[in-house]
C-alpha cells in the first residue's frame, strides 16, 4: 500500500506534552464552540516537517522531509520535499485523493483507493483538528467527548478547555482504528490581527492507522491563514499537477 494513503491521519498514543485542561462543556456549547473555531481556517498554509512510517507488499518503510501544507474549503494539498527534490505530493477532496510518488524509480500517480487512511479527507481534516466533529450522538463526560455519527462511526476526543483545540482524537469504524494526538500549540496568523490575539492550532501531531501500520508526524514551524500570494488554484488542481509533474505510470488505488 502506498503510504501516503495513510498519510493525514496516525502515530501510537503518546503524550501530549503538559497537561491542558478539557472541556467540561455541554455537547451543544461544544458543536457551536468548535464551529466558531474552524471558520476561521477554511484556508490554510502551513510550513513544516513530516515523517512517516508504512508497511505494503515490500516491507515497512520510513521516510521524512520538509512539508508544504494548503487547505481551502475542504480539499487538501501536500507536498513533501528532502534536501530539495520533491519526493511525494498528495492531497484531494472528500472521497477524492491521489498521490504522486516520487520515492522510487519512476514517478507514479495513484488516483483513488478504499484500503488508505488519505481516502477521506473529510476524517482526515477532522483528526487534524481543522474540521469540527461530524454530526451525531454527542456526549461528554470528565472532559471526554463520544460521539456516534450518522455513519455509525465511533469517535472519541478530548479538548483544550481554553482555545477548544484537539489534544487527542480516536476512531473507530468496524475493524479500522486511527488516532491523533496533538502536542504543543502555534499560533495561526490572521490578518490585520496582532499575534498575541491570534487562534491556536497544534503545532505538533502524531497519528497512527492500522491500515498499513502507518504512523506519521507533523510539526508546523508556521500557520497562516493569509494565502493571497500562495499558488492555491495550480495546487489543489490534479490536472494542472499532472501536467506539471509527468508521471510515468497512473494507477487506480485499490
Amino acid at each position: 500500500m502506498r503510504p501516503i494513503f495513510a498519510l493525514l491521519l496516525f502515530l501510537s498514543a503518546c503524550s501530549t506534552g503538559k497537561q491542558e485542561p478539557t472541556i467540561q462543556w455541554s455537547p451543544e456549547v461544544l458543536q457551536m464552540k468548535q464551529s466558531e473555531r474552524i471558520a476561521q481556517f477554511d484556508s490554510l498554509v502551513g510550513r513544516g516537517v513530516i515523517g512517516f512510517k508504512w508497511t505494503d507488499e515490500k516491507g515497512t518503510h520510513k521516510e521524512q522531509g520538509d512539508l508544504d501544507f494548503w487547505k481551502q474549503g475542504h480539499a487538501v494539498s501536500l507536498r513533501i520535499t528532502k534536501l530539495g527534490e520533491l519526493i511525494a505530493w498528495f492531497g484531494g477532496e472528500g472521497k477524492d485523493f491521489w498521490f504522486f510518488d516520487f520515492m522510487g524509480d519512476e514517478p507514479i500517480l495513484t488516483v483513488g483507493g478504499e484500503k488508505g487512511m488519505f481516502n477521506d479527507i473529510e476524517i482526515a481534516l477532522i483528526l487534524l483538528g481543522l474540521s469540527p466533529l461530524p454530526i451525531g450522538e454527542m456526549s461528554t463526560s470528565d472532559g471526554v467527548v463520544t460521539l456516534i455519527d450518522t455513519q455509525h462511526r465511533s469517535w472519541v476526543a478530548m479538548f483544550d478547555a481554553n482555545w477548544n483545540r484537539p489534544l487527542e482524537i480516536a476512531l473507530t469504524d468496524g475493524t479500522h482504528h486511527a488516532k491523533a494526538v496533538h502536542g504543543d500549540s502555534i499560533g495561526v496568523e490572521i490578518d490585520q490581527l496582532h499575534e498575541l490575539h491570534w487562534p491556536l492550532a497544534s503545532r505538533k501531531i502524531e497519528l497512527t492507522d492500522n491500515q498499513g501500520s502507518t504512523e506519521i508526524k507533523i510539526i508546523f514551524s508556521s500557520l497562516s491563514t493569509i494565502v493571497e500570494d500562495e499558488p492555491m488554484h495550480k495546487v489543489m488542481d490534479l490536472e494542472y499537477l499532472q501536467r506539471a509533474l509527468k508521471p510515468v505510470q497512473i494507477l487506480e488505488g485499490k
